[in-house]
């Protein structure tokens, strides 16, 4: 009841009435008379109200009663209408009817109740609008309908379910191929139902039509402006329905004499399009009289042929109400910043944009919220946004959700109003995050920027955190499973249709590209489009078909996002907003060959946003480019300015022309000069003061760099000579060049220096690693580890003979994920850039390892061993532990007491210790060297799919044996009375003067709760981060050193890690060698559709099985395939068990440390899947880190270890319920047994499975079978991964008979 109004309809004495407009109305109530009066004349109005009520109620109900008694003899089905038409009429009129059919008396008094302080003090006089308002539904009854509307919508299945699309349609090229010479034309676009009888509700579409122009024969019309027939138009459908409803572009030809002809009609479901890519080619057929019908079908001419081909733009998209999730959101002020404002509280306020006309920078039409304020001695860190507990809700498509940006406010407490709960205290800063990869990246970070005319001061710290993108329909609350995935476009550049008129806009319009190179060789062609890359945002163009002269007339469109809007104000356009568009970065157009598995560069061209800014070239563009001139019959029907839409009308800018300008970085061989046709312009402009300084390039020159690498290669020779002289036949005696590739298998290197992938500036190593953000999903090692070694391994010739890395051998995380294919040195810069971007203490480390020469094996000579260079990731772990990370087989080496670790109280980034504590296990640690002991055995290593390096065991008899490593006190003997040898005794002095030597191992080290007995790599040379590199001046083997980078050396000496940018260095210095990372934000494409993943699938079967017919016609063996579902059902099971085994680390493995008698037989079944053998004790031996893993001695791993030991378990269970129990597969044929077995690759690449398979004995054993009645499967399993990359499973078996 609401407060003030009592059961009989009088307003107590406490209300206050209101006036229509909800505010108080002056001088309603003045003193207990008043009071009174106002009393009486509600008591009053509201009998009078009760009277009209029940009169009103009476004569509808009276009339429904006397039609129900007259449908009595009608049946009962009519009976069941007409008391279904009562209720809806006692609901229009707000009353309840009993069971006599009469009105419920009780509900009379109900409804008297929610008379409210407004309907009270109503007009008394107003006789008709107390009657009328029972007409229409109160507010509370509109939303129970509502709601059971929303009830009754949900329990239908998901196909039936409306769904509301936003469609937008756009002819860029046309051609025609007719048999006329020239065809003046204009095309209709509709949607219609493909039958229209059995069609219910049709779609109201109104059709459009495109302006008249005239084709000649076979010339394609590329439009500068595209016909943008379509723009955000908005209907209702279920999915279900997309296969009903087609597109249909029908073709005219005009006469000027009679009625324009149809002439051809094109058609294409709308299912198949929103599964499409948007830039599409839709073929007119011709239209037939029918006459020529007749006569083809006497001549059975079933084919219609083309008249015209059109070049369109189709987005149709689902309008969504996204559900976003903010969580664990963490602040990092500056050093100088976080010290000013240590004592202060701090907060963040999130502005969140409610759908594609929300402006997050001036707080339009967003969500607002503030979460609590925190200290330093708190933390800075936020795992909700309490108090608000809902998340915010975004309604668009999901291009409108990518196009969109929030902003994120960091404020302190200095300033605060004390009392006040609306003091938001002095804004620090506020941070811009464009949601591009929401919806295939939760993690975000922010740079916080502040209004400072000083640089220094211009950024402030670092926000990141996590926004979860939960999709649900429009008008759902709830996710579904949806069978299959929705269907969705796949991402493309926005178009006009999709940008905001209040926005400014950088526009780069791509015309032509010509003489690029040949990457198909098969076909002599490429497949190109274009990435274009601009504060953070990537865009890509649609691909063009097998063409080395493609014509894109293609526009990029990037909105101008500005932290403040006050930057613009006159006080900071010569500093803040100079530096805010210094820090968008330049212009990137890149051209890349499209492949399923691959991409190959094909060039790429960078413009300097100060090149733009600086110029005096002007010109009158429109946000599509050039106007189009009017011919003079269009003159007169030119539409005014004002008329125009908002991007048609032409203004003045700045133009940076970019017609033949030369594509460089290109590695493939092309005998000719790519050239790229671009301009590139602000619309609308800048202000013309508003100008950068310098080019734009932050990349150092040549001559920089060689002075520092030539020093520090010099005290690279100078280490290697004084090495040889106590380990004279070690590996760290090996001399050390910088350049030339003599004598290759003694060479041992400390490079620092790489050339940049496109531009081949020399850069140190450090900028080719940065932070990477990716799911939770892929920050845990198992998950991480899979993701990174399906990505194809693919290294240089030059490399591959040599086996040393050159310096244009490394690529930037962002290449290699756009190529999908890299060495192992950019799988490993991948891999530390994600443990970076997840705040670990990440390094790569490059060292050496001995591995067979592929040369001698390809010419079959007995393969001799060769030392090659090697790259792996390293981790510095909590309580003294190193983790070693290798990205060609997946494992992890973890070895402890290798580092000096104290519970950081402030990150520094820069690999500086921190003290340790007196003593771990006072503060409750478990102490570490405690686990079970495993001795490993050496024995064959199987090869890697590419870049294989050969496992070394370093045991206790090595050690003792080889000079390079040292020699290990042995037990004491007995005393005897014989008396030494002087020359035994000058040579055991020696060495132990040799073990106090630095280059000596770590004699602590080799003690049983140190030593590790299995560690693949055999030196380490050079290790780097994002912020330094550092070369080691210890002993060469890795399980032998500490890593303490910052431990001081005595004066004159190295120290243990030479650093190459030096803590001693001038401010001249630090100036001089300031660099900048290849890559500021790494973009990621999103994972490939489900029914592009099931098209691949069965393209590689028939692959295959094509392949495995081939193969065994050749030696006239038949062949024949069994292909039951369901028997293919459980090959996927059994491929997605060994899919989920190969993420699972094994060292959380329940079992994998107990005794092999107590296995059961599914647990005993696993491993042998994972370790590929039956042998017992090689299972055990495979199980590396004797003393545990280091991931138990980090509370950040307590989930991600039970959560591992709980899939093992399942996974046990699995298999014995599935497999064991049921004996094997079901589904084969009677009387036989399959027999196969499962393969993985890093690449699913046809021509490169084909010749692996073809290398495997067991592929060639299965080919050579010619028993009668042998029948073979094959099967795959592609699972979709982050960056378009795919881990695949290949099965092939035989059907034997059963013994």
């Amino acid at each position: 009841m609401p407060d003030g109004v009592d059961r009989g309809g009088t307003v107590a004495s406490g209300a206050v009435p209101a006036t229509k407009d909800g505010d108080v109305e002056e001088g309603t109530v003045r003193g207990p008379r008043a009071k009174q009066a106002a009393k009486n004349r509600a008591h009053n109005h509201g009998m009078e109200v009760r009277k009209d009520i029940e009169h009103v109620a009476e004569e509808a109900v009276e009339a429904a009663a006397g039609a129900k008694k007259a449908a009595a003899g009608v049946g009962l089905r009519a009976l069941a209408g007409v008391e279904e038409k009562l209720e809806e009429t006692a609901e229009m009129i707000g009353v309840e009817i009993d069971g006599n059919g009469g009105v419920d008396e009780d509900f009379l008094e109900e409804d008297e109740m929610q008379l409210d302080e407004g309907q009270v003090a109503a007009d008394e006089n107003n006789k008709f609008h107390r009657l009328t308002r029972f007409f229409y539904q109160p507010k509370n009854q509109e939303r129970r309908r509502r709601e059971r509307k929303e009830i009754a919508h949900d329990m239908r299945p998901v196909e039936d379910r409306d769904r509301f699309w936003e469609l937008q349609l756009a002819i860029r090229s046309m051609k025609y191929v007719g048999s006329v010479t020239a065809i003046d034309t204009f095309f209709t676009v509709s949607i219609v139902p493909i039958d229209p009888i059995k069609t219910k509700s049709p779609l109201r579409l109104l059709p459009e039509y495109s302006p008249a122009c005239i084709l000649i024969k076979n010339e394609e019309k590329v439009l500068d402006n595209p016909f943008q027939l379509w723009k955000n138009k908005s209907f209702k459908m279920p999915y279900k329905d997309l296969d009903k409803y087609t597109l249909d572009i029908a073709m005219w030809k005009i006469s000027k004499f009679t009625f324009n002809t149809y002439y051809g009609k094109g058609s294409r479901t709308l299912s198949k399009i929103v599964r499409q890519e948007a830039n599409m080619q839709f073929a007119i057929k011709e239209k037939f009289t029918r006459e020529v019908e007749e006569q083809r079908k006497r001549k059975r001419k079933l084919s219609v042929p083309d008249v015209a081909m059109l070049g369109l733009v189709v987005n149709c998209e689902e309008i969504f109400d996204f559900q976003l999730a903010c969580e664990n959101w963490s602040l990092e002020l500056r050093d100088q910043v976080a010290q000013q404002r240590k004592e202060e509280y701090k907060t963040l306020t999130f502005i969140v944009p409610k759908n594609s006309r929300s402006d997050a920078s001036a707080g339009r039409k967003c969500h607002t919220a503030t979460v609590k304020w925190r200290t330093d001695a708190e933390k800075l860190v936020w795992t909700t946004l309490a108090p608000r507990k809902e998340p915010f809700f975004f309604r668009g498509t999901c291009t409108a959700l990518q196009n969109s940006f929030m902003i994120v406010q960091v404020h302190s407490s200095q300033n605060m109003v004390p009392g006040t709960g609306k003091a938001w205290g002095q804004l620090i800063g506020c941070a811009l995050m464009n949601l591009t990869s929401i919806l295939d990246i939760s993690v975000f970070s922010g740079r916080i920027k502040d209004l400072q005319k000083v640089k220094e001061k211009f950024n402030v710290g670092d926000v990141n955190g996590s926004i979860k993108a939960i999709m649900c329909s429009m008008r759902m609350k709830q996710p579904e499973d949806i069978k299959g995935g929705r269907p969705r476009q796949p991402k493309t550049a926005a178009t006009v249709g999709h940008l905001n008129p209040q926005e400014q806009h950088l526009v780069v319009r791509i015309v032509k590209c010509d003489n690029l190179a040949v990457a198909d060789a098969d076909v002599g062609t490429s497949d190109p489009y274009i990435r274009c890359t601009w504060d953070n945002m990537v865009q890509r163009s649609p691909i063009l078909k097998e063409t080395i002269r493609p014509i894109f007339n293609f526009n990029f469109y990037f909105p101008v996002r500005l932290f403040n809007n006050r930057v613009k104000s006159k006080k900071y356009r010569d500093t803040a907003l100079r530096f805010e568009l210094e820090s968008k970065g330049d212009i990137s157009i890149q051209v890349w060959d499209d492949d399923d598995t691959s991409a190959d560069s094909l060039g790429f061209v960078r413009v300097p946003l100060a090149n733009l800014l600086n110029r005096k070239n002007y010109a009158m563009r429109t946000l599509r480019g050039p106007a189009v001139q009017a011919s003079d019959e269009d003159v007169e029907e030119e539409a005014s300015d004002t008329q125009k839409q908002w991007f048609e009308k032409e203004k003045e800018v700045r133009l940076y022309d970019g017609m033949k300008t030369e594509l460089i970085g290109c590695p493939l061989p092309n005998p000719n000069t790519a050239l790229i046709f671009f301009e590139a312009y602000f619309y609308p402009d800048w202000p013309d003061h508003v100008k950068l300084e310098g080019t734009g390039s932050h990349e150092l020159s040549d001559d920089v760099w060689d002075d520092l690498e030539e020093a520090f290669s010099k005290n690279g020779h100078v280490f290697s000579r004084k090495y040889a002289e106590p380990f004279p036949d070690s590996i760290g005696a090996l001399p050390s060049l910088s350049e030339g590739y003599q004598n290759r298998e003694t060479l041992r290197r400390f490079p620092s220096m790489g050339l940049h992938p496109q531009s081949l500036m020399k850069l140190p190593l450090m900028a080719f690693l940065c932070q990477i953000y990716t799911p939770e999903e892929y920050t845990r090692p198992g998950d991480l580890m899979g993701w990174i070694n399906s990505i194809t391994f693919a290294s240089s010739s030059r490399q591959e003979r040599s086996g040393i890395i050159p310096q244009d051998g490394w690529k930037d995380p962002q290449t290699f994920l756009f190529t999908r294919k890299g060495s192992v040195q950019d799988h490993a810069l991948l891999l530390c850039s994600v443990l970076l971007g997840a705040k670990k203490d990440a390094y790569i480390c490059k060292g050496t390892v001995w591995a067979h020469d592929t040369e001698e094996v390809e010419t079959g000579r007995a393969p001799r061993s060769r030392l090659v260079e090697h790259v792996w990731v390293m981790t510095r772990e909590q309580h003294d532990w190193i983790t070693f990370w290798e990205p060609c087989s997946r494992e992890l080496y973890h070895m402890p007491n290798r580092w000096t670790w104290a519970k950081p109280t402030k990150k520094d980034g820069k690999g500086k210790a921190r003290e340790k504590p007196e003593s771990a296990a006072e503060e409750g640690e478990p102490e570490v060297g405690e686990e079970d002991t495993v001795v490993a055995v050496e024995g064959p290593i199987s090869s890697i799919v590419a870049n294989e390096i050969a496992d070394v065991l370093l045991s206790q008899e090595d050690i003792d044996t080889l000079p390079t490593v040292g020699r290990i006190p042995r037990p004491k003997m007995k005393s005897t009375t014989k008396q030494v040898n002087p020359r035994d005794k000058m040579k055991q002095e020696m060495l132990k003067q040799r073990a106090k030597n630095k280059m000596a191992p770590n004699p602590k080290l080799m003690e049983d709760g140190n030593l590790v007995e299995w560690l693949p790599y055999d030196s380490i040379d050079v290790i780097f981060n994002n912020h330094n590199l550092w070369a080691n001046r210890q002993n060469h083997h890795p399980a032998c050193i500490r890593y303490d980078l910052d431990k001081d050396s005595t004066e004159g000496a190295l120290p243990a890690w030479e650093p190459l940018l030096k803590a001693e260095m001038t401010a001249e210095e630090k100036v001089k060698y300031k660099w900048t990372p290849i890559n500021q934000e790494v973009v990621m494409d999103p994972a490939q559709p489900f029914h592009a993943i099931e098209l691949r699938e069965k393209e590689m079967i028939a692959e295959m099985e094509e392949n495995m017919r081939l193969s065994r016609g050749k030696r006239g063996l038949d062949t024949f395939f069994e292909r039951s579902e369901k028997l293919l059902r459980q090959l996927d099971t059994f491929l997605i068990l060994l899919d989920r085994m190969r993420k699972l680390d094994i060292d959380f493995c329940p079992w994998a440390h107990q005794d092999p008698a107590a296995w059961t037989e599914s647990q005993r079944y696993l491993l042998k899947l994972r370790f590929g053998t039956d042998d017992e004790q090689e299972m055990k031996n495979n199980i590396y880190n004797r003393h545990g893993s280091a991931f138990t001695q980090s509370s950040r791993y307590v989930a991600y270890q039970k959560e591992t030991d709980r899939a093992w378990r399942k996974l046990a269970n699995q298999v014995e319920t599935t497999y064991l129990n049921k004996g094997g597969f079901n589904g084969v044929l009677r009387g036989k047994v399959l027999k196969g077995f499962p393969v993985h690759f890093s690449t699913s690449d046809k021509e490169e499975v084909r010749g692996y398979l073809t290398n495997l004995p067991e592929y060639q054993d299965i080919l050579t079978k010619d028993s009668e009645g042998t029948i073979f499967t094959i099967h795959c399993k592609m699972f979709a991964m982050l960056g378009g990359v795919q881990s695949f499973w290949l099965y092939i078996g035989v059907h034997e008979p059963q013994s």
